[in-house]
C-alpha cells in the first residue's frame, strides 16, 4: 500500500493518521471482534503507516507525523473504555516516534479534536433543531452541554490549521506532544 502511495504521490513528508472505527461499550460487554477491529484501525494502522514512511523521512531528514484518529468524547465515559485504552497507546506511540527521530528534522504529535462538525454530528443537530425549535448555534450548545464548554462543534478547518502549523518547518521543535483541540473539554 505504501509503495502504491509512493508511486502515486511521490515522497511522503507529512503523514496524518486519522482513520477511525469506534465501538462503544464497557470492557465486559465488548465483543472480542470489536476490540480487535478498534485496535487494528485506530492503533495498528497508525503504527504501520508511521513505520513505513519513517525510512523516507529519515533519508530526506524531514517529515511530520500526526495521530488524530479518536475524539475527546470517549475520555472518561463509562462506555468508552476501549477508546481510552487506545488513546493512551497512541500517546505512547507518538512519544516513542518523537524520541526515535530526535536526530532528524522529523516531528510526531497527537492531535485530539473534540466533537467536530462531521456528518454524524451534523445529523444529530437536525432532530434537536426540529423538536426544540432551535437555531443551529443553540442546537450545538444543547448537543455539547456538559462536555465541550465553548458550546460549538470543532471546525475541521481549525484542526487542519493546527496540523499544518505543526507540520511546517516552524513547528519543528514541537514533537511528542498531545494537543487537544476540544473547546475546553480537557480543561474540565
Amino acid at each position: 500500500m505504501m509503495a502504491m502511495a509512493h508511486e502515486t504521490f511521490g515522497a511522503i513528508d507529512i503523514l496524518i493518521n486519522n482513520a477511525v472505527v469506534r465501538h462503544v461499550g464497557t470492557i465486559e460487554s465488548m465483543p472480542p471482534d470489536h476490540w480487535d477491529e478498534d485496535l487494528a484501525v485506530n492503533l495498528s494502522a497508525a503504527f504501520h503507516t508511521i513505520r513505513l514512511v519513517l525510512p523516507g523521512m529519515k533519508a530526506r531528514n524531514w517529515g511530520a507525523s500526526s495521530t488524530c484518529p479518536l475524539y475527546m468524547d470517549s475520555w472518561g465515559r463509562r462506555t468508552g473504555r476501549v477508546n481510552v485504552t487506545i488513546k493512551t497507546a497512541l500517546i505512547g506511540l507518538t512519544r516513542a516516534v518523537a524520541l526515535e527521530t530526535t536526530g532528524y528534522d522529523i516531528t510526531c504529535n497527537a492531535v485530539w479534536p473534540g466533537t467536530s462538525a462531521t456528518p454524524v454530528h451534523e445529523a444529530s443537530l437536525e432532530p434537536l433543531r426540529q423538536t426544540q425549535n432551535l437555531e443551529r448555534a443553540a442546537a450545538e450548545r444543547v448537543l455539547l452541554a456538559g462536555k465541550q464548554p465553548t458550546g460549538r462543534l470543532i471546525s475541521p478547518d481549525g484542526v487542519a490549521a493546527v496540523i499544518a502549523s505543526l507540520s511546517a518547518p516552524e513547528g519543528r521543535d514541537i514533537t511528542g506532544a498531545a494537543i487537544p483541540i476540544d473547546g475546553g473539554w480537557s480543561a474540565m
